[in-house]
């Protein structure tokens, strides 16, 4: 690592012009710039203010962190890291919900070592990203060198710029569960009616473009009504669940699992021939079987592939031998 070639920042005039550029960052992000570019803005600017090495913004996913943001000299190193809740003073900070200034961090117990960098003179903040004290990753900023500690205006200027980093990953995160959410199925967790239909015309149009066959399976439940009539809708909302569990349970990876109306569950099945479609779906109506043993419920199936030179309708095709199937079995 290099060492630092700017002072710290002193004066009233640097303190006033990073709240400037605070405010214009916070525009950034109430106006819902990429995330990208907004965690990108506040490296540069918090660089320019507080010199360091190395600035790292880490996310908080399943109980690590991982680095999103490195800006610096050691990115490789910094990116192959994993930090647990707690490990190192990164991690503490993470943890504890408060600010770290380790001006010493060379000497200092709680410190770990990026493994691939030397052991020498270095000062670190490590800042937490918190939200309504839920917390969403932290900040580190490390400077090279003896006698390059941090200063009171340097935090206090890096723990605003924390506190918009933290509002950036915030908004991206409530926004990936806002997507997930409008294309889920509240009860089951599958993909729902708006979500199957776009996965279907991707997967159509790569059909297309690859020469690929494809295969569609529609699945109606039988004995589900009187489950509702007799054991009432707790009942039912636990037969369609245990449904869906089986058919993600017999799935394989590139298959689309969705609920797309009440009792009635489609599989898309892609590089599937409707041999392969047909030997699958007597697997999934087995599944669904078992999975409904103990209140009666089993399934009718249609199936539809595009594995012809005909052009196929693969939705209304799978619905219409479906009504076959079902009234074959009334």
């Amino acid at each position: 690592m290099t060492a630092a070639t700017s002072p710290a920042i002193t004066g009233e005039h640097s303190i006033l012009d990073g709240y400037r550029r605070l405010a214009g960052l916070l525009g950034d992000v109430l106006g819902e710039l990429s995330v990208d570019a907004v965690l990108r803005r506040i490296a540069v600017t918090l660089r320019e203010l507080v010199p360091c090495d190395d600035l790292v913004i880490w996310e908080l996913v399943d109980d690590e962190l991982v680095a999103v943001l490195v800006d610096g000299a050691d990115e490789a190193a910094i990116r192959a890291l994993r930090i647990r809740l707690g490990q190192g003073i990164t991690g503490a900070a993470a943890l504890e919900q408060r600010p770290i200034v380790s001006n010493r961090a060379d000497l200092d117990p709680r410190a770990g070592l990026v493994p691939g960098t030397p052991r020498t003179p270095e000062a670190i903040v490590a800042l937490p990203l918190a939200v309504r004290s839920s917390g969403v990753g932290a900040l580190t900023l490390y400077r090279q060198g003896d006698g390059n500690s941090y200063g009171p205006h340097e935090l206090e200027l890096a723990e605003h710029f924390a506190e918009v980093a933290a509002l950036a990953l915030s908004n991206v995160k409530t926004r990936a569960e806002l997507v997930r959410l409008a294309a889920t199925d509240d009860l089951t967790g599958l993909c729902n009616r708006r979500r199957f239909r776009e996965e279907l015309a991707r997967e159509l149009a790569r059909a297309d473009r690859t020469g690929e066959p494809l295969a569609l399976l529609l699945f109606d439940l039988d004995g589900f009504k009187q489950v509702n009539d007799c054991f009432g809708h707790d009942a039912g909302d636990g037969a369609l669940t245990a449904v869906a569990a089986a058919l993600e349970a017999t799935s394989r990876a590139t298959d689309v699992v969705a609920r797309i109306g009440g009792d009635e569950f489609a599989v898309l099945l892609p590089a599937t021939d409707r041999a392969g479609a047909e030997s699958l779906a007597k697997r999934f109506a087995e599944a669904i079987s078992a999975a409904g043993r103990e209140n009666g419920v089993s399934a009718s199936v249609g199936v539809a592939a595009s594995d012809s030179s005909e052009p196929v309708d693969l939705l209304a095709e799978a619905d219409r031998l479906l009504y076959i199937a079902k009234g074959a079995r009334v």
